[in-house]
């Protein structure tokens, strides 16, 4: 599983609470597991509430779900703990590792085929397809742009070609 996004640490968590960030919401992040991470979660930072709110009444089948608040007593000092990156555990901010996402060769490929299978035609090697990744409620999508054409696409849809 592709994960573009970056560890959580306590440099970037000051940096988004000094920006205005003072809601974060946790949940599950399978695609953080790997070898020796008994659990992987992931940090959505929020400037309201009711935003932060709003994920987290999208992700209700989600047992690990949880909203800190800086203001709240005690929730800073776990978002901290969890920026120390305790052992066992892999802990994501919903940030780019790289300050542009670009699809390597291999991803390059599974996009068209995707396009190939489900898009309605077939793009050939010199199209131009526009890539760009998103997430939203700690969902990470693929944005296509193609011609007139934009496609919002789940990454795990595409990981399944």
């Amino acid at each position: 599983m592709h994960n573009p996004l970056s560890i959580l640490r306590a440099m970037v968590l000051d940096g988004l609470i000094q920006a205005g960030h003072m809601y974060f919401v946790r949940q599950s992040y399978p695609r953080g597991m790997f070898k020796n991470i008994k659990e992987s979660l992931l940090i959505t930072p929020y400037k309201s509430a009711g935003e932060a709110n709003h994920h987290y009444n999208a992700i209700v089948s989600d047992p690990r779900r949880y909203i800190y608040s800086v203001y709240h007593p005690g929730d800073r000092e776990k978002l901290y703990y969890a920026a120390s990156q305790p052992e066992g555990y892999g802990i994501y901010i919903a940030l780019l590792k790289d300050r542009e996402w670009k699809p390597g060769h291999s991803f390059t490929a599974a996009i068209r085929r995707y396009m190939r299978l489900h898009g309605g035609s077939r793009p050939d090697g010199r199209e131009n397809l526009s890539a760009e990744l998103s997430i939203r409620f700690g969902e990470l999508f693929i944005n296509l742009k193609r011609h007139q054409q934009e496609l919002k696409i789940p990454l795990s849809e595409i990981e399944k070609t």
